[in-house]
């Protein structure tokens, strides 16, 4: 399960969340507390990511607000 955002600062819900995943043998992926409260930072460590799986894209990528989850859509 993966949290990000306003929603991953909250420690409580971490918490509770740490212990619904481990109950059903998954993994909690969130990204460090001192990255969740702006979403610049957490645009960055998901770039950070993608980069270390080895994705690049150019500059010239399209902007889309609310850009859809879903890569098909």
């Amino acid at each position: 399960m993966v949290i990000a955002g306003g929603v991953a600062a909250n420690k409580a819900l971490r918490v509770r969340l740490q212990s619904v995943v481990a109950e059903r043998g998954l993994t909690l992926v969130a990204p460090p507390l001192k990255l969740c409260t702006d979403n610049g930072a957490m645009i960055a460590w998901a770039g950070l990511e993608r980069l270390r799986r080895g994705e690049s894209h150019g500059l010239d990528s399209p902007c889309r607000p609310r850009w859809p989850l879903d890569e098909a859509a």
